[in-house]
């Protein structure tokens, strides 16, 4: 029995059957963030941590300032995972390709880029990845990004073109050697892809004329794939490679038949809000849409917030809390079709004749007539659904080089797909080796939790190094 592109019943998801867990979440964020305000701070111009260095000298070690001309600044990256878990099915357990693979060693990437900015109006951006491929643990690459941009158009207006990660939301964006936790976002992965949200194409931005910073983006490009390194993002196994019929047979279509696949438009909007020196608040709401691999819609819609406190204001050092959150709905289109397990097994010379013997088929009778037979012999599957998704993040940083932080995730699944309703829970710690924060270790456990594969349990430890001053984005 073989399974094509399919789709389920068509019912949408209703949010109000969320597990009361997600409230936890929400009370546990609300109530850490208003402890670590009683110590007052500043906010954050970035997402990283506090760097303990100047950008206005050249540091040979960290790669701070280092350029060439004083127009190309390079930029390298490293990082690697070894750890163990109680999943049987790693490869297509994570939720991005730079996730760990195996119990282990992972090499999750070498990167190397460089940033071009020749002057107030002109930038540029490429960046290559060197990576293993999941399952044959042979080396591969890609040029992941590359992009150049005009910036400081009147009224506010910004161009960029080539292939790079849209903006949307706050995440998508940010290449692994930004994240702050060992692996991707689950919503982030089962939505957008599995490394991120990418296309080839142009984009616009406009800086609003507000009191405070208001970005405005819209984009329209192909989306692109990653080739050669896909994971099931839920608990499914991929059909050709485990050949297990009865594990499959209720799968009407693959989790990642609902990714973008063709022309694709996103829009994002962002605010940045400096309360003052100590607390800063960046929130807003992004949309995108675009065909699927099933050659029908989906459209996603998302919303984010982010609060940061430092202790030290705008200047660099000091201890450091932020907390984000991204809610995502998506919805699809699908059409499938599920071949009837009797039709496999004793239909094999029909099926032959239909798809490779077009003239003899011509000969005994019309096209309308082949699809009444087909029909007979396969259920099709259409409709829509809806999907929600959403991660909330703490961190606590200290000025001794300690970093804390605290995920929950949860994404609700869709029935008789590989989507599975999916809960995780992940601490960690990371340790900073040097003032400037470019060399790390990272600690992380999850906790995972499905009604497919009931309770998991990982643990992992990172290793990173970081080269270069900040990326042209």
């Amino acid at each position: 029995m073989s399974t094509s592109i399919a789709t389920p019943n068509g019912q949408p998801m209703k949010l109000s059957n969320l597990p009361s867990r997600l409230i936890a979440i929400s009370a546990m964020s609300i109530s850490f963030a208003a402890a670590i305000q009683s110590q007052a701070g500043t906010p954050l111009g970035k997402d990283a941590a506090p760097v303990h260095s100047s950008s206005s000298s050249v540091n040979w070690l960290t790669g701070e300032g280092v350029n060439i001309g004083g127009i190309i600044f390079p930029h390298a990256h490293f990082q690697a995972v070894y750890g163990q878990t109680t999943a049987d099915d790693l490869e297509h357990f994570g939720a991005g390709h730079h996730d760990p693979v195996s119990d282990g060693w992972t090499i999750q990437g070498f990167e190397f880029g460089a940033s071009a900015r020749v002057n107030e109006y002109f930038e540029a951006f490429g960046t290559y990845h060197l990576f293993q491929e999941a399952d044959t643990r042979d080396w591969d690459g890609e040029f992941e990004e590359w992009f150049a941009k005009i910036k400081n158009l009147p009224g506010g207006f910004e161009l960029r073109g080539g292939r790079f990660f849209n903006r949307f939301g706050l995440h998508n964006s940010t290449h692994l050697h930004g994240w702050n936790y060992i692996d991707n976002n689950l919503v982030n992965g089962r939505f957008l892809g599995d490394d991120a949200l990418t296309t080839i194409g142009g984009e616009i931005s406009w800086n609003l004329p507000t009191p405070w910073t208001s970005i405005l983006s819209v984009s329209i490009g192909e989306a692109q794939s990653h080739d050669g390194h896909s994971h099931g993002h839920g608990h499914g196994h991929d059909h050709e490679e485990h050949g297990d019929h009865e594990e499959h047979e209720h799968h009407w279509f693959e989790g990642e038949d609902a990714l973008f696949n063709d022309t694709v438009i996103v829009a994002n909007w962002t605010n940045q809000y400096d309360y003052n020196d100590f607390h800063q608040f960046r929130y807003g709401a992004s949309g995108a849409w675009g065909d699927n691999k099933m050659n029908e819609l989906t459209q996603i819609y998302g919303v984010h917030f982010q609060y940061e406190w430092r202790q030290n204001g705008y200047e660099t050092g000091g201890r450091y809390f932020r907390w984000r959150t991204e809610a995502m709905v998506r919805g699809f289109d699908y059409y499938a079709r599920h071949e009837d397990e009797h039709e496999e097994e004793h239909g094999h010379h029909d099926d032959h004749d239909h798809h490779d013997d077009h003239d003899d088929h011509d000969e005994h009778g019309d096209d309308h007539e082949h699809e009444e037979e087909e029909e007979h012999h396969a259920h099709v599957h259409r409709g829509s659904e809806t999907e929600f998704g959403i991660y909330s993040s703490l961190i606590y940083g200290l000025d001794n080089g300690l970093e804390f932080g605290l995920r929950g995730e949860y994404v609700s699944g869709v029935a008789n797909t590989s989507l599975a309703e999916r809960f995780r829970i992940s601490p960690n710690v990371t340790y900073y080796l040097n003032p400037a924060r470019t060399v790390y270790l990272r600690g992380q456990y999850n906790y995972d939790h499905s009604p497919e594969f009931d309770d998991q349990h990982g643990v992992w430890l990172q290793i990173g190094f970081n080269w270069g001053g900040g990326e042209v984005r």
